[in-house]
């Protein structure tokens, strides 16, 4: 089970042939201002609240399986949740000595035996589904060691996207099976790039194939079973492309430029998050029709990127709309979005004039919001939303 992090990250363009017709081109000069709300794309929600067995402060992973949630928090480590919330146990222990892990914001979880691999500056450090140390598994310096920046479970292989300092880098991407031996990799073909930024891959799952795009490329790649992999989406090129040359970062002109967040696609649309111009906002493509969607709220506020940011309206139940990092997630024949919302937004939410003036799509749902919020303390650990999407 796959989550899809919703990430700003920068995009830059590299020549890709858009003449397959199986290349599906996204371009942002041609998008179109459609509105969408939840109750278009969405036909349920459910709230979690993870229980308060130790205070949850800053989290980076979320991963959901069967059985289990799974959170990386900031000096606590990663943490094993049952589906209800409730504590289950800590997967290892942060530290330094034999079998810890010192960083441990990625990690991945093997669905078919429930080990979490966690990456660890150039090893991945192997846990039972109990949370026991296994083995290590050394990187061995493939690319670079520890310039890996994220890690997933395929055909019970180990799949690294690499960390690619200005398109410097032996790789795109790398292959090892779980004892550590390299099974296969794909040559970077991204020439060294002088913009000044740095950047890193990302990947999400979505029918059986696995989707991988590099920040400095304008392509995103499908990896079938065998590991053969294929051009799917291209950014279309165009002067809103990054430039090949050194750019100033903190000059006006970035903002001309169109910048794209981690993808990810449902049955029906590709999504992510995008900066142009003066939007940040969530953009839904359906891949039918190629109908585009931006979800934002318009704020005037001073500054860049500040009168659109993503906000995708909850008219299910009428609480807090979609913002900040959505994940997704498939479950047999179902897909869902989700997030993490805190307690103290939650209750400001509910007690507000606006919320209690809507009337959403599921009046009882709303009432089951006022409940929840009722029965918590501002101070309560962070609530796991789950909105499952519409066939």
């Amino acid at each position: 089970m796959r989550l899809i992090y919703l990430l700003p990250l920068i995009q830059i363009a590299v020549a890709c042939s858009s003449s397959d017709s199986n290349i599906f081109e996204i371009d942002p000069r041609n998008f179109v201002d459609n509105k969408i709300t939840l109750s278009e794309i969405a036909n349920d929600i459910k709230y979690i609240p993870l229980d308060n067995s130790f205070p949850i402060g800053i989290t980076y992973t979320l991963r959901i399986t069967k059985e289990h949630i799974y959170l990386s928090i900031k000096e606590v480590g990663i943490v094993q949740f049952d589906r209800n919330g409730k504590f289950v146990r800590k997967i290892g222990s942060r530290g330094k000595g034999p079998g810890e892990y010192w960083y441990g914001m990625n990690f991945t979880v093997d669905d078919l035996t429930g080990n979490v691999y966690v990456l660890d500056h150039g090893i991945v450090k192997v846990y039972s589904p109990s949370g026991i140390f296994l083995r290590d598994i050394l990187l061995k310096g493939y690319a670079g060691g520890y310039s890996f920046s994220d890690l997933e479970i395929f055909n019970s292989l180990l799949f690294f996207p690499d960390y690619i300092p200005t398109g410097d880098s032996k790789y795109s991407w790398v292959f090892i099976d779980t004892l550590g031996h390299l099974v296969a990799t794909k040559k970077n073909s991204v020439p060294p790039f002088q913009s000044g930024i740095e950047t890193e891959g990302s990947t999400y799952k979505f029918e059986n194939k696995l989707f991988y795009s590099n920040y400095f490329n304008d392509t995103i790649f499908s990896i079938s079973s065998n590991l053969s992999n294929s051009a799917t989406y291209l950014f279309a090129q165009g002067d809103h492309r990054w430039p090949k040359e050194r750019i100033d970062i903190e000059s006006e002109s970035i903002y001309r430029l169109f910048r794209h967040g981690g993808m990810f696609e449902t049955n029906r649309f590709i999504v992510f998050v995008y900066a142009y111009l003066e939007r940040y906002t969530y953009c839904l493509i359906d891949k039918k029709t190629k109908e585009t969607f931006l979800a934002n709220k318009y704020e005037e506020t001073p500054g860049r990127y500040t009168k659109y940011k993503p906000w995708l309206i909850n008219d299910l139940d009428g609480g807090m709309p979609l913002s900040g990092n959505i994940k997704y997630y498939s479950e047999n024949e179902d897909e869902f979005i989700i997030t993490l919302i805190n307690p103290f937004n939650l209750k400001t939410h509910v007690a507000s004039a606006e919320f209690k003036s809507i009337i959403p799509k599921y009046p009882e749902k709303k009432k089951e919001l006022i409940k929840l919020a009722d029965s918590m303390k501002e101070t309560d650990n962070p609530v796991l939303v789950l909105v499952r999407l519409k066939d």
